[in-house]
């Protein structure tokens, strides 16, 4: 932990091991093979020497899976939708520091290099080399400091490319200066804590700083440092800084193909060049490759489970449990249940509806384990008719990565929409609940069939 009792990525990798999570691979790896190894390990990979980089190790795939995740996040695997809300409930500010382990090394000039990184082509049909796992920061004069997530896509030594086509704050921060003619300043961090990482893709409200989020889900103050040749504050405890600028040519430079969280290899698209003018690193940095789709996937389910609670709460719904499917990369589907009053059922949808880009929804009464499959499969069965109890909304905000909704059509930098569907699969009123009574086999709790063995 860093001086504020902030957790920093190591130690992350610290609690990955002492849980048995974390592989050490030892043998000497080529660049252009560690994606494929990743791939292959069920548990997060650290490389501990790289060919052609002697300075470097890497980590991958560290929250490629729920298990994971809830360690990173200090809870349950069924609990971190709720402790990714806790957190977001009580935002701490950030602290200013003089000095941080993310400068202890500095590049500047021709020395900034990105070919110094040790990143590989992620997936076959990829348009280049890309950075993910990125801890974006940039800042507007009027509206303030704003984090996110975005990959990089490999151009030349000095720039990659940026995906910046769906609605976000850095997106509009980039229109005012371009509007202006002037390049936007950024700050590209890698290799901070998951909860960190949350707090960049939390679709926070313009005027709040994603650091106090990241603050609140710690539960410490996130230490900054100034960065060295951009006006603009770093986490301290970051493996790596890129700071550079977007050139102020709007969405006009090819960017893709790339393996999309969506699991889909993506096509190419028309985006910003960043351009790098300093690297800071820490001395025996790791460099942090994040695992496409499973890490994003795992990633984006707290957010999407936490902004789903603050929904319904919204619209007074009182939740029972919240998941944000795998299977929907845990950002465009939610199935959650409640203790449902008279028409909550339909409310709890139209919430639920309301959150970022989630496109299917599924609510249900608290007697059901929306975490077993079959159970939720029987609710739906058994309490749904599709005449009724199906609502599909239009013309709702949606994503270019998802290929129904025919992006390609729009143009450069043009926004999509997409329509929404939920369904309520609660008990509908007027039916009695003793109808839908469960078996129960008779004397199962008086016998114990070991006896008998």
């Amino acid at each position: 932990m860093n001086n504020t009792g902030k957790q920093s990525f190591r130690d992350f990798l610290g609690a990955l091991e002492e849980a048995g999570e974390l592989l050490r691979i030892r043998k000497p790896v080529d660049v252009r093979d560690i994606s494929g190894l990743m791939a292959q390990t069920p548990k997060a990979a650290f490389f501990e020497t790289i060919k052609e980089y002697p300075d470097w190790t890497l980590a991958g795939a560290l929250v490629s899976s729920r298990k994971r995740l809830a360690i990173a996040m200090g809870s349950t695997e069924n609990d971190v939708g709720a402790a990714c809300e806790r957190g977001l409930m009580r935002p701490i500010e950030p602290v200013m520091v003089a000095s941080g382990p993310c400068q202890e090394v500095v590049h500047t000039g021709e020395a900034a290099d990105l070919t110094r990184l040790p990143y590989p082509l992620m997936h076959l049909f990829d348009g280049g080399p890309y950075i993910g796992g990125t801890f974006v920061v940039s800042k507007d004069p009027d509206y303030g400091v704003n984090v996110g997530s975005y990959r990089m896509m490999y151009r030349t030594p000095k720039e990659t490319g940026i995906d910046l086509v769906s609605p976000s704050d850095m997106r509009f921060y980039y229109q005012r200066a371009l509007d202006k003619g002037k390049p936007l300043e950024i700050a590209v961090c890698i290799g901070v804590h998951p909860k960190d990482m949350l707090a960049a893709s939390y679709k926070a409200p313009i005027n709040q700083s994603e650091y106090s989020i990241a603050g609140g889900l710690h539960g410490a103050p996130v230490a900054l440092v100034k960065c060295k040749t951009v006006d603009l504050e770093v986490p301290a405890d970051a493996e790596l800084v890129l700071e550079g600028e977007l050139l102020p040519i709007g969405w006009t430079a090819d960017e893709g193909p790339f393996g999309e969280f969506s699991q889909i290899s993506g096509d190419v698209k028309w985006n910003p060049i960043f351009r790098l003018k300093c690297i800071t690193h820490r001395k025996n940095p790791i460099f942090y490759l994040l695992q496409m789709p499973w890490e994003n996937d795992w990633l984006a389910a707290p957010v999407t489970e936490a902004a789903g609670l603050q929904a319904l709460r919204i619209a007074s719904v009182e939740p029972v449990a919240i998941r944000a499917p795998v299977g929907g990369c845990g950002y465009w589907s939610l199935v959650a249940s409640i203790k449902k009053r008279p028409g909550e059922g339909k409310n709890a949808v139209l919430a639920l509806l309301s959150v970022a880009e989630v496109k299917h929804v599924i609510v249900t009464d608290d007697d059901i384990d929306i975490h077993n499959p079959d159970d939720l499969e029987w609710a739906m069965t058994f309490r749904v008719q599709a005449d009724r109890d199906v609502i599909i909304l239009s013309g709702a905000r949606g994503k270019h990565i998802d290929p129904s909704i025919k992006s390609w059509e729009l143009g450069k930098g043009g926004l999509p929409t997409t329509a929404k569907m939920g369904i309520d699969a609660t008990i509908p009123e007027g039916v009695p609940k003793k109808l839908y009574r469960r078996i129960k086999t008779y004397g199962k709790d008086r016998v114990k069939l070991e006896d008998y063995l």
